[in-house]
C-alpha cells in the first residue's frame, strides 16, 4: 500500500493575515505491445487525422486535467501546476497537447499506465490506447485491495473558532469498504487536501502564505478513525456524514484519479481553493455533468460546498455524530439539579457510587449519572496525556456502570438526535437594507457582508454563541448628501459559549476594521480590538463579560494612535427565529478620553434567508452625545 504523507496541523492564522491587509482573505508493466506512437498506429501513420481537438475539450478529459468550470466554458489554465502532473511542457494550459503527450506516451512506455490509470481507462474506452491489464500495476492494485472502496460520503466538520483554520468548519471524503456498516468507521478512510505547512512557520507567515497562495497542498489518505478522534474527541466539533450515490464505475474513477494525485502539489488558497474546493473537483472528476465549481469563484465556504452537493441531488442519506461534548451535553439535559451534583461528585470520587445514600436511587437514574460522570472524565482529560489516576477513575465508573441493570433498548453508545443540519441554515452571504435617523438627520444605508454568520443570524445550522464576520462593509447615504463608506470590518469574530459547572469555556471576541464614531465626523478611524472573559446562563438569558483593549487611529485625537483598555458587557436571547442584544462597552484611552456605547438590536426571522433587524444606539464620548435608531432588511444569499 503506498502511504500518503499526511500535512502538518495549520497553527493560528487567519486573524493576523487579515489584519495585514488592513483595510481589506509508479508501478509495473501494463502490456507493452508496441514502441510505436499510439496515434501513429490508430491515425494510419497520420496523427493529424485525428479530431484530438473534440476529444481534448471533453469534460471527462478536461476534469482529469483540473481544468475548472466557469459558468461559461473551462479555465484556460489547469488548477495544478506541479510538472510532475503532465506528460506535456504545456500541459497546464493545452489539454490537447497534453492529450497528444499523454497517448503517445502511455502507449510507448507501458509503465505510465500504472502512474496514470484514470487517464489510461478513459483514453482506452476512447480507442485511444490497447487495452491493457490490471494486474500489471500490482502496486495500484494492492492499494485499492487495501481501500476495497464499496461507497463514499461527503464529511462535513462543524466550525471550530478556537482554530482559525477552522472557524468554517472542513470537509474530506471518506471512503467506506464493500459491506460496511453505518456503525462502524475502524474499516473506512478518509480522504483529505491541506496544504503542507513547515513545523517552523509562526502564526504570522502561516497566515500570510494561506491567504496568498504561498502554500502547497497535498491530498492524503488515512484512516478514518483518525480523523474522527482529532474532530470529535480532540476539538469536540460535531460530524455530519453525507453519503453519496455515485456508482461503482464513478467511484473506480475518482479512486484510480486520487491515486493519480499522490505526492502532486496544488497551490492552496485559504478563501476558495481549499479543502472543500478540491473534493468537488473530484466529484467532477467521478461525474464530469456535475457542474459543482463554477460557483465559487470567489470563495467557497466549505458548508456551501456540502449545499451545492445537496442540490444537484447527489446525497441519498445524511449521519449526525455528535462531539464527546455534545454527548455529555444531551446526557446532563435529562438529569436533575441534585443528580448533576452526584455526577460532579462520581467523576471526582467514584467509590461514592458504593454509598449507601447513591445505592438507594433508582438504579436507571444511577445507570445515567454513573455514565455522566464517566464521559465527563473523557471530557476534561480528552487531551491529555494518559494518567493513571484517570485511568483508574475510569475504570471504576466503567465497573459500576456494567453492575447496574440496562434499561431495556438502553446503549452506553446510542445516537443522540441531530440538530438541524448546517446545509439548511441561512446561506452564508448576506445584504441588508436599511432605513435610519442619527442626530435628526436620516439617511439610507446598503450593508453587504461576505461571509458568514453573527450573533442575531436565525441560529439554525449554526454554532451557538459564536459567530464569524469577514469583509463586511456598510455604504450610507445621509438625505442630501453623498453616499459614504460607514463601516469596513475585516474580521469580527465573538466565542460567547455560557459556563456552567461541567464546561468552562472562556469567551473571547477579536475586531478590526474601520467605522465612523457617532460622536464626530474627521473619517474612518481604523482599529483593532481584542478582550477575555467569561459567559454565563442566567433567567434565559446569556449574560458576558468581556475585558477588551483597543488599538484606534482617529483623526479626533491629538495623538492619532491611542490605545485604550475597556470592558464590555452583553446579555442577549436568543430563539431559532428571534434574537436580541443589548451591549454595552466603556474605553478610556491613554489620552483621557472617555468613550461610552450601548447598543440594542433585535431580529425577527421572515424565512430560513430573509429577516427584519432593528437597531438602536447612543455613544458619549467626553461631553459629546451621538444616537441613531434603523430598522434593516436583510437577505442571506
Amino acid at each position: 500500500m503506498v502511504i500518503f504523507p499526511e500535512p502538518l496541523l495549520a497553527p493560528l492564522r487567519l486573524f493576523v493575515t487579515l489584519l495585514l491587509l488592513n483595510v481589506l482573505f509508479g508501478g509495473s508493466h501494463l502490456c507493452a505491445q508496441t514502441a510505436a506512437s499510439g496515434l501513429e498506429r490508430i491515425a494510419g501513420g497520420n496523427p493529424e487525422n485525428l479530431n484530438l481537438n473534440a476529444l481534448s475539450d471533453d469534460p471527462q478529459w478536461l476534469a482529469l486535467l483540473h481544468y475548472g468550470k466557469r459558468k461559461q466554458g473551462y479555465r484556460e489554465l489547469s488548477y495544478v501546476d506541479d510538472p510532475r502532473f503532465f506528460l506535456s511542457d504545456t500541459g497546464n494550459t493545452d489539454p490537447y497537447s497534453e492529450l497528444r503527450a499523454t497517448v503517445q506516451q502511455l502507449q510507448s512506455e507501458p509503465d505510465l499506465r500504472c502512474r496514470f490509470p484514470a487517464r489510461a481507462s478513459w483514453l482506452q474506452a476512447q480507442g485511444l490506447l490497447t487495452p491493457g491489464s490490471e494486474s500489471d500495476c500490482p502496486e495500484y492494485q494492492q492499494w485499492r485491495t487495501q481501500i476495497n472502496a464499496g461507497s463514499i460520503a461527503l464529511v462535513f466538520a462543524a466550525s471550530y473558532l478556537n482554530s482559525p483554520s477552522s472557524m468554517y468548519g472542513h470537509t474530506f471524503l471518506r471512503i467506506d469498504p464493500q459491506g460496511y456498516r453505518s456503525e462502524s468507521a475502524l474499516l473506512s478512510y478518509a480522504i483529505n487536501y491541506a496544504a503542507i505547512v513547515p513545523p517552523n512557520d509562526n502564526s504570522l507567515l502561516f497566515a500570510w502564505k494561506g491567504m496568498s497562495g504561498g502554500y502547497q497542498g497535498l491530498f492524503t489518505l488515512q484512516p478514518y478513525v483518525e480523523k474522527l478522534q482529532e474532530y470529535s474527541r480532540l476539538e469536540n466539533r460535531d460530524i455530519w456524514e453525507y453519503e453519496l450515490d455515485l456508482s461503482g464505475e464513478e467511484l473506480d474513477r475518482l479512486m484510480a484519479h486520487v491515486w493519480e494525485l499522490q505526492y502532486i502539489n496544488i497551490d492552496y488558497y485559504f478563501m476558495d481553493e481549499n479543502c472543500s474546493f478540491r473534493l468537488l473537483e473530484l466529484l467532477e472528476v467521478a461525474r464530469p455533468e456535475l457542474n459543482l465549481t463554477s460557483t465559487f469563484g470567489l470563495h467557497a465556504i466549505p458548508v456551501d460546498t456540502v449545499r451545492a452537493v445537496r442540490d444537484v441531488g447527489m446525497v441519498s442519506g445524511v449521519v449526525y455524530r455528535p462531539s464527546r461534548q455534545k454527548e455529555l451535553g444531551s446526557l446532563l439535559a435529562e438529569l436533575h439539579k441534585d443528580e448533576k451534583s452526584w455526577v460532579l461528585k462520581l467523576a471526582g470520587e467514584p467509590h461514592i457510587a458504593e454509598d449507601d445514600a447513591f445505592i438507594r436511587l433508582d438504579s436507571a437514574r444511577q445507570r445515567k449519572m454513573v455514565l455522566a460522570a464517566y464521559r465527563l472524565l473523557r471530557y476534561r482529560h480528552n487531551r491529555e496525556a494518559r494518567d493513571s489516576e484517570v485511568a483508574a477513575k475510569s475504570f471504576a465508573l466503567l465497573q459500576k456502570l456494567s453492575s447496574l441493570p440496562r434499561e431495556a433498548g438502553a446503549d452506553v453508545n446510542r445516537a443522540e438526535p441531530g440538530p438541524l443540519q448546517p446545509e439548511l441554515g441561512h446561506a452564508t452571504g448576506q445584504w441588508g437594507l436599511a432605513r435610519g435617523e442619527v442626530e435628526e438627520q436620516a439617511y439610507t444605508e446598503l450593508d453587504m457582508r461576505l461571509t458568514y454568520h453573527d450573533l442575531l443570524d436565525p441560529l439554525a445550522g449554526y454554532p451557538e454563541a459564536a459567530s464569524l464576520n469577514m469583509l463586511h462593509a456598510v455604504l450610507r447615504r445621509v438625505d442630501g448628501a453623498v453616499s459614504k463608506l460607514q463601516a469596513l470590518d475585516i474580521v469580527d469574530i465573538h466565542s460567547l459559549a455560557t459556563r456552567d459547572h461541567f464546561f468552562r469555556p472562556v469567551s473571547w471576541q477579536v475586531h478590526a476594521g474601520a467605522e465612523r464614531q457617532l460622536v464626530s465626523d474627521t473619517g474612518l478611524s481604523s482599529f483593532v480590538q481584542a478582550g477575555a472573559g467569561g459567559s454565563w446562563r442566567t433567567l434565559g438569558a446569556s449574560l458576558s463579560l468581556i475585558a477588551t483593549a483597543r488599538l484606534e487611529y482617529s483623526e479626533v485625537f491629538t495623538d492619532n494612535w491611542q490605545a485604550a483598555p475597556g470592558l464590555a458587557a452583553r446579555v442577549a436571547w436568543q430563539l431559532p427565529y428571534f434574537a436580541a442584544a443589548l451591549e454595552a462597552e466603556h474605553y478610556r484611552f491613554v489620552n483621557g478620553v472617555d468613550r461610552n456605547l450601548v447598543t440594542l438590536q433585535i431580529q425577527q426571522a421572515l424565512s430560513v434567508n430573509q429577516g427584519l433587524r432593528f437597531s438602536w444606539s447612543r455613544q458619549l464620548q467626553d461631553s459629546r452625545s451621538g444616537e441613531e435608531v434603523s430598522l434593516q432588511w436583510r437577505r442571506y444569499f
